[in-house]
């Protein structure tokens, strides 16, 4: 069984609109778990708690309710030691424009308390920056910049990352470069990655895992292999009785996936032939076909089905 490096239960943050004098939740109920190994895309609108969430798993603020473990450990005193292992990139990092990369390094490795000083160099190779120890951060790109701040939050040889919408602002060239530093740091260190952003295509290349968050619940937790098998090409088919028509379709179409979606619809994923070979199928079989259209979702497309409490 995998190892779970975080969970929240049942986790609520209230704060409270002094204007209109009311209490509001930035969490209410949320759920989440999060496994050794994930890069785990982490998807919301403006709003919908993904920075609170992140600020209380980092020890930034406290909940108002609910339980959160890191590395199976929980309470006040289990989580502080656990987040010793948790590197963070949630605001824009505190640097020094004045001072070297190497220097930003060793002024965080002072304030850690930490032992090794040789992690200083190992964390600007770690964010592919190990030619730029002696260059000052004033003359650094805003993509260099967002590489040392997630050398930072690396110092000290971290097993879980958490960024927050660390691609804002990098130009294309940029986002791949970012892209392809965390799956290396994935695949090559075995460091967990949680990941938000509001580019969905950008997830949609380096996660293995995603969870959709809505007004501060958890709508949704799904694996990239089963996302990848709801946004596959596929026919809808809006019918009179859709039990008698899934049947018909899986007799007749062995070798590909039925799924009912509504007391109407029903999907075909894979097919790729006529769709009038489909209708006579279900013609034969006393079914009045309504409607029946070729579909290819993609991730946008599923996030929105998500928070609207619907399918596809």
């Amino acid at each position: 069984m995998e190892e779970l490096i975080f969970t929240a239960k049942d986790l609520r943050k209230q704060y409270f609109k002094i204007r209109k004098l009311e209490r509001c939740y930035a969490l209410d109920g949320f759920d989440m778990e999060i496994h050794r190994g994930d890069i785990y895309g982490f998807a919301g609108e403006n709003g919908a708690g993904k920075t609170t969430l992140m600020r209380i798993l980092t020890g930034r603020v406290r909940q108002t309710g609910g339980e959160i473990t890191l590395f199976g450990k929980g309470g006040e005193t289990g989580l502080g030691v656990q987040r010793g292992r948790v590197g963070a990139l949630i605001e824009t990092p505190a640097l020094y424009p004045g001072m070297t990369a190497e220097e930003n390094l060793k002024v965080l490795w002072l304030q850690q308390g930490l032992q090794e000083q040789e992690c200083i160099l190992e964390a600007l190779e770690m964010a592919g920056l190990s030619g730029t120890a002696k260059k000052k951060v004033k003359d650094f790109s805003l993509g260099m910049k967002q590489r040392l701040g997630i050398a930072m939050a690396l110092l000290g040889r971290k097993e879980f990352l958490v960024l927050d919408e660390p691609v804002n602002g990098l130009d294309p060239q940029g986002i791949v470069e970012l892209r392809e530093l965390l799956k290396k740091l994935n695949t090559q260190r075995g460091i967990t990655i949680l990941i938000s952003s509001h580019l969905l295509g950008e997830l949609n290349q380096l996660a293995t895992r995603y969870g959709f968050i809505h007004k501060g619940k958890m709508a949704e937790q799904i694996s990239a292999e089963n996302l990848r098998k709801k946004c596959r090409k596929y026919l809808s088919i809006r019918v009179d009785n859709v039990r008698t028509a899934a049947a018909i379709l899986q007799k007749q179409f062995p070798g590909l996936e039925t799924e009912i979606i509504t007391d109407s619809r029903v999907h075909l994923y894979g097919f790729s032939g006529n769709t009038t070979e489909v209708i006579r199928a279900l013609l034969a079989g006393d079914i009045f076909v309504k409607e029946i259209k070729p579909e290819c979702a993609n991730l946008e497309q599923y996030y929105m089905s998500v928070i609207k409490g619907g399918s596809l």
